[in-house]
C-alpha cells in the first residue's frame, strides 16, 4: 500500500497549512490542495520516523519558538514552509531527498507568486536538513535545531526513535545498519555543540548526548532490536 489508510493529525495539519496560506495572502483552492498532497505524501510508506508525527512535533517546535521566543525567527513563515517540506519527499535508500524535497518547494511557491527571495529562502533552508557539519546562523540554525529536536527528547521517546528509524532501514542487513547507524551517532557526539541555538542548547543538549551514547552503545553490543 502506497499510502497509510489515514494520515496522523491530519486535521491539525491541515489547520495549520491553511493558516499558513492565510497569513500569506494565499489560501486558495490550489493551497489547500497541495496542503493535502503534502500530508499525503509525509504518510506514504515505508516511513516509520520521518511521517506526519515527526512534522506535527516539527511545527509544535516551531510554534513554541513563536510563543517563547517572539522575535528570533526573522521570517517565521519561511521557517514553517521549510519544515513542511523538508521530509515532504523522503525514500530512505535516496541520497536526494532534501534536493528533490526543496524543489518540489520552490516549484509550488513560485507557482503561487510568492516572493522569489522567500522562495530562494525556503529552498536553502530545507537543503540545510541534510544535517552536514558546518556552522549556520539566523533561520536555518533554528530549522535544523528543531528538525534534530527529537534527540533531546526523554529516554522513551529517543528509544522509539531509533526503533523507526531502523523499521526505515528494513532493507539494509544488521552488520551494515550497525556500521552506518553507529557512524552517523558518533558523527553527532563528535559535534562541539549538537544545538546551534542557545534556546534549543539549553533544553536539549544534555539529554541529546546521553541519548546518542546510550544508542551508540546499545548498537555496538548488539542490544537494539533488528
Amino acid at each position: 500500500m502506497p499510502w497509510r489508510r489515514q494520515p496522523a493529525h491530519s486535521a491539525e495539519l491541515l489547520a495549520h497549512w491553511q493558516s499558513l496560506g492565510q497569513a500569506l495572502d494565499r489560501d486558495n483552492p490550489a493551497w489547500r490542495s497541495e496542503g493535502r498532497r503534502l500530508i499525503l505524501s509525509w504518510a506514504r510508506w515505508p516511513r516509520a520516523y520521518h511521517d506526519t508525527t515527526h512534522l506535527r512535533a516539527c511545527l509544535r517546535h516551531w510554534q513554541m519558538v513563536q510563543d517563547q521566543q517572539p522575535g528570533a525567527l526573522g521570517n517565521p513563515h519561511a521557517v514553517a514552509l521549510a519544515l513542511w517540506y523538508h521530509d515532504a519527499i523522503y525514500w530512505p535508500w535516496s541520497h536526494h531527498n532534501e534536493e528533490r524535497s526543496a524543489d518540489w518547494a520552490a516549484r509550488f511557491l513560485r507557482g503561487q507568486g510568492l516572493p522569489e527571495a522567500l522562495t530562494a529562502q525556503v529552498h536553502q533552508h530545507i537543503l540545510d536538513t541534510r544535517h552536514t557539519p558546518g556552522p549556520l546562523t539566523g533561520d536555518a540554525q533554528w530549522v535544523v535545531d528543531i528538525d534534530l529536536a527529537i534527540l533531546g527528547q526523554s529516554d522513551a521517546v529517543y528509544r522509539q526513535f531509533e526503533r523507526n528509524v531502523r523499521r526505515e532501514y528494513f532493507f539494509v542487513r544488521w552488520p551494515r545498519y550497525v556500521a552506518g547507524r553507529s557512524a552517523v551517532l558518533r558523527g553527532f557526539l563528535e559535534r562541539p555543540r549538537i544545538y546551534g541555538t542557545d534556546w534549543f542548547f539549553d533544553r536539549c543538549e544534555a539529554q541529546a548526548r546521553i541519548n546518542l551514547g546510550r544508542a551508540l552503545a546499545a548498537l555496538e553490543e548488539g542490544r537494539l532490536h533488528q
